[in-house]
């Protein structure tokens, strides 16, 4: 449980404060203010559905046979980058991948997970699985972490971009997780990489290549 908080805390030092869950590609695109809401939402049904599914496998894979992590770990990459085309949203992706897998190496040196990643660069949801698979978080639990990470994000670049009541989009979070509870249970019970959800957004991934193009913005997807 404890880990599970330690990931969702925003003050986390893995640079999550240069991402807005794609809330700047969107309101740059014109995504009217009103609808801010319905996008969290929407991701929760989409592309987060593909992060906590690959979280999943990957944590899955790390508590198998040993001898099959580094094959099995390159299928999970494979499925997760067949389920997100964007090659930004790939980038940024393993950006904060790698912020993620420097404080894990630092809370859990002995892990011997790191090593399976000194000649990759893996995404985000991948380690977010490794650190579960090494601090024993239950597989629900990391759905959920996945599906709030990304909600308070999201809420959190709306604060920045939009500025409102700070009330108004907390409770934009939880209705996000409560959208997302329905799917734990199915997403946690994942042990095929080819069942995670493809569950993309393709406009999202769109906005997310015009965004890269920019020169002046707030956060870097």
């Amino acid at each position: 449980m404890y880990t599970a908080m330690l990931l969702a805390d925003a003050r986390l030092p893995t640079g999550g404060h240069a991402y807005s869950a794609g809330v700047e590609p969107a309101v740059r695109a014109g995504l009217p203010p009103d609808l801010l809401a319905d996008y969290l939402i929407g991701r929760v049904r989409t592309v987060t559905r593909v992060e906590a599914g690959t979280a999943v496998l990957a944590r899955h894979v790390l508590l198998g046979d040993a001898t099959a992590h580094r094959r099995a770990l390159a299928d999970v990459a494979a499925a997760w980058a067949a389920r997100t085309p964007s090659p930004a949203l790939r980038a940024a992706s393993v950006a904060q991948g790698r912020g993620y897998l420097r404080l894990a190496a630092r809370l859990w040196p002995e892990a011997p997970a790191w090593a399976l990643f000194e000649d990759r660069a893996p995404c985000r949801a991948v380690v977010l699985g490794a650190i579960a698979a090494e601090s024993g978080m239950p597989p629900a639990d990391l759905v959920r972490t996945v599906v709030y990470d990304d909600a308070a994000a999201a809420a959190a670049a709306v604060l920045k971009l939009d500025p409102r009541d700070p009330a108004e989009v907390s409770r934009w979070v939880l209705d996000a997780c409560a959208t997302g509870e329905p799917y734990v249970a199915e997403v946690a019970a994942l042990t095929d990489p080819a069942d995670i959800p493809a569950t993309g957004a393709p406009q999202t991934e769109e906005w997310a290549q015009a965004h890269a193009l920019l020169t002046q913005r707030l956060f870097r997807a």
